[in-house]
């Protein structure tokens, strides 16, 4: 999905720029709008996203070797 909109938003930034290069002024700024609406939107939804979902290290610290049969359990509380 990021990849998209980013794809997206390069697309119309360079269709904008040839387009006021081109002299249609109304249909170049719309792209650049577009373009701009497409840049704020991942800045919002994506960096919401990252300071939402907190990452917990679950993993076991057993130092227990192959062979030995030890109770390891999940590190979180």
């Amino acid at each position: 999905m990021f990849f998209l909109v980013l794809s997206a938003m390069i697309i119309s930034i360079i269709v904008g720029t040839a387009l006021l290069i081109g002299g249609k002024m109304l249909f170049g700024i719309m792209a650049f709008v577009i373009a701009g609406i497409l840049f704020l939107f991942i800045l919002v939804y994506y960096g919401k996203r990252k300071h939402r979902k907190k990452k917990f290290d679950c993993t076991p610290d057993c130092d227990c070797g192959p062979d030995l049969d030890c109770e390891c359990g999940p590190d979180c509380d």
